[in-house]
């Protein structure tokens, strides 16, 4: 959207953020607004507008930004892109009105939220905080409050459930609620994508060449630059920050997507009535060359996979300092039946130091009172050892 036009009615609204022009750039509040706007119930663009006061008594709303701040806003701006999950397209626009220079970050792309924090700035806010905004209203919500950039009608919670006396359930993997231990084959991932010894300068010059098309594609949305001196390394940094978040975005799809183990487990219920609202957890161990992912980690360079993640039902994972913990919400689990628990299959990224092990993983299922209704372990091995998988191999 022009700047004249955001200037014809330069109020804060769902789609809008009129900073204020008299206080000093907080990174870490622009980063909330980004997040509040690309999260907001509307369609199209969204705009944080600077240099504008609507308040103004004489009826003059253009304060104006000088050239340090524009600069000041670039670096924000860099900030802000890296702490944002999942990735959006910003682009900063400027120009001159009446003989002063007014600018607005556009954010766009707003399509496969919730969006949320993926990094802290001061230390202050934890990773994953989610806000929305709501007209004047910047609310923290939390993720699951949040679909596809669209914050649901509230709905009265549902009484409590009435349990039967004897509940019988029965936890396996795959189809299978009656194996409790699999092993898992773990793909090769010893030789990732953009990964170059880190004083190779023939490396650097082939991993620039790799990424220049798509970097340069990237940044011409992500700034568009008003004239001033450092022009140049401005955008050679831009250029660089552009290539690591795509060579970041690539790492991440590769390790915990295209060559994750992923394992499904279900659950039988045998107790002959219906069952609601019930939550599962199961942890996962902390050690040397596991992980298990967040989200599902689309590539960076197709968005159509981006929407149909967004399809698929991932669990929530809380990352604690011995492990993870995931959870799943169990809407229905109907009578005598075997079903997944967890909608979409764990991504786990498994490396050389954590092949051949065998990981116990501790699970709880909870009815809607917080009430422990069953318990158990289920067990992975992840695969043979490095040194067994090569003698296999001659």
């Amino acid at each position: 959207m022009l700047l004249k036009q955001l200037l014809e009615v330069p109020h804060t609204s769902s789609t809008l953020v009129v900073y204020d022009p008299f206080k000093l750039l907080d990174p870490e509040s622009l980063l909330k607004e980004v997040i509040g706007l690309a999260n907001a119930d509307v369609d199209g663009p969204r705009n944080i507008l600077f240099g504008v006061n609507p308040s103004a008594i004489d009826g003059n709303s253009i304060v104006g930004i000088d050239e340090a701040t524009v600069r000041e806003l670039k670096r924000a701006h860099r900030l802000v892109s890296a702490h944002v999950e999942p990735g959006l397209d910003l682009a900063f626009i400027f120009d001159r009105i009446n003989g002063k220079l007014v600018g607005a970050l556009e954010i766009d792309g707003c399509d496969f939220g919730p969006y949320f924090m993926s990094g802290m700035l001061s230390g202050d806010e934890q990773r994953g905080t989610c806000w929305v905004r709501d007209g004047h209203e910047l609310k923290a919500v939390s993720r699951r409050a949040v679909t596809n950039g669209r914050t649901p009608n509230v709905i009265a919670a549902p009484e409590p459930e009435t349990l039967p006396e004897e509940i019988r359930l029965s936890f396996g993997f795959n189809d299978d609620p009656d194996c409790d231990f699999i092993e898992v084959d773990v793909p090769d991932t010893s030789d990732p994508p953009f990964e170059q010894p880190a004083n190779d300068s023939d490396g650097s010059l082939r991993f620039t060449q790799t990424l220049k098309t798509k970097v340069s594609t990237m940044t011409a949305q992500v700034l568009k630059r008003a004239p001033q001196e450092d022009d140049q390394a401005v955008a050679a940094d831009d250029t660089h920050n552009a290539g690591a978040q795509i060579a970041d975005a690539v790492r991440k799809h590769f390790f915990l997507e295209e060559r994750a183990v992923k394992v499904d487990i279900c659950v039988r219920n045998d107790c002959g009535v219906d069952l609601r609202n019930l939550t599962f957890e199961v942890g996962f161990p902390s050690m040397p060359g596991f992980d298990v992912a967040h989200r599902i980690y689309s590539n960076p360079f197709d968005k159509r996979s981006e929407a149909g993640r967004e399809k698929l039902d991932y669990p929530d994972v809380e990352f604690q300092d011995d492990g993870a913990i995931v959870r799943a919400k169990i809407v229905r689990l109907p009578a005598d039946t075997t079903q997944s628990v967890i909608g979409t299959p764990l991504r786990l990224a498994v490396g050389a130091e954590a092949l051949g092990r065998k990981i116990a993983m501790p699970y709880v299922m909870r009815s809607d009172d917080g009430r422990e209704i069953a318990a158990g372990r289920l067990k992975v091995r992840l695969g043979q050892a490095a040194a067994k998988r090569t003698a296999n191999a001659i």
